[in-house]
């Protein structure tokens, strides 16, 4: 891999307030790499707020280059296979970051010198919206120390272990941060009908099944956004909740199904598609309290989709719905 390889970035736009997505190309802009060996693709979700008109209210940093390709809603997973089937000729490695994100200075470096010691795939610790400590701190699911340190610059590791099972119950990878090499990973394209939760868990786990060598560094690479996107935005009661659920549980029911290595994995799939249905059940409750019609299509998806072993399971914790 030469020194500077020639990066396309990948943005899914679909935002409802404007100045969100300028924020995010200064980043990209100000991450320290050079910009003549960069390209943003942003790819306009049909959102309600165009990128276009983003744009020319407040135009790209100078020296940027930028191509916007507008298509019909189809959620973020389409939105970025829209981008990876639009790659320029001469794209060596795909960075994703999503439009309400920033990176942060020495990301793109860290993700060049750490694919260059022999990986294919990378990913960063992340700071989330208000919080000062990083995420691999905050939530103790990776422990860098446990995986071998690679590479000339500080903070990067060759990760160690069952990655479906990282992945699958205690993930800390994020789109923001995840760089691939184009040459070896780029075929590879997220399930689109997952829209609403699971297309990214389900698109690094077929990473993986494509060969993914994954390198990430303990430093953060990123600042997540405050989270205006619509799939953010589902709470009790919600018109999009009980989707939301069921995509969710689906994701699992298919990873239990195709990915799962071990059998601790798989036991903790089930109980978490046991606690997804209770969920369900709660939400509808939740939802008929309030004199609310019932999604009885999606219920009865849910209930056929992960089967009729994952019942509800005495032991699990009790969830209530807030009042």
């Amino acid at each position: 891999m030469p020194p500077t390889p020639f990066i396309t970035v990948v943005i899914p736009f679909f935002q409802r307030e404007p100045g969100i997505l300028a924020r995010t190309l200064r980043s990209v802009a100000t991450v320290g790499y050079p910009l003549d060996r960069l390209q943003v693709l942003v790819v306009d979700d049909e959102s309600p707020w165009p990128a276009c008109d983003e744009l020319a209210t407040s135009p790209p940093p100078q020296g940027l280059v930028l191509r916007v390709i507008r298509q019909a809603n189809g959620g973020p997973g389409a939105a970025r296979n829209t981008g990876l089937a639009h790659l320029p000729a001469g794209t060596e490695l795909v960075a994703f970051i999503d439009s309400d994100d920033e990176w942060m200075p020495g990301h793109l470096d860290r993700a060049v010198n750490g694919l260059s010691a022999g990986f294919n795939a990378y990913f960063a610790n992340l700071h989330h919206p208000g919080e000062t400590q990083d995420e691999f701190a905050k939530s103790g699911r990776i422990e860098p120390s446990r995986h071998p340190a690679i590479g000339s610059a500080p903070g990067l590791h060759a990760y160690q272990g069952d990655i479906v099972h990282q992945i699958t119950t205690a993930n800390v990878i994020y789109m923001t941060t995840l760089v691939i090499v184009a040459a070896e990973l780029g075929s590879v394209r997220f399930q689109e009908s997952f829209r609403r939760g699971g297309e990214d868990y389900l698109y690094w786990l077929d990473l993986d099944a494509a060969g993914a060598r994954f390198a990430f560094s303990s430093l953060p690479g990123a600042r997540r956004g405050i989270g205006v996107n619509l799939w953010d935005s589902n709470g009790w009661g919600s018109d999009g909740l009980a989707r939301r659920i069921h995509d969710e549980a689906r994701y699992r029911q298919l990873a239990l199904q195709r990915y799962a290595r071990s059998d601790q994995t798989r036991t903790a799939l089930r109980q978490e598609i046991r606690r997804l249905r209770s969920l369900m059940v709660h939400d509808a409750l939740h939802r008929l309290r309030r004199g609310k019609a019932l999604e009885w299509s999606v219920i009865w998806r849910m209930l056929r989709d992960t089967g009729p072993s994952s019942g509800q399971a005495s032991g699990l914790p009790a969830i209530r719905p807030q009042t």
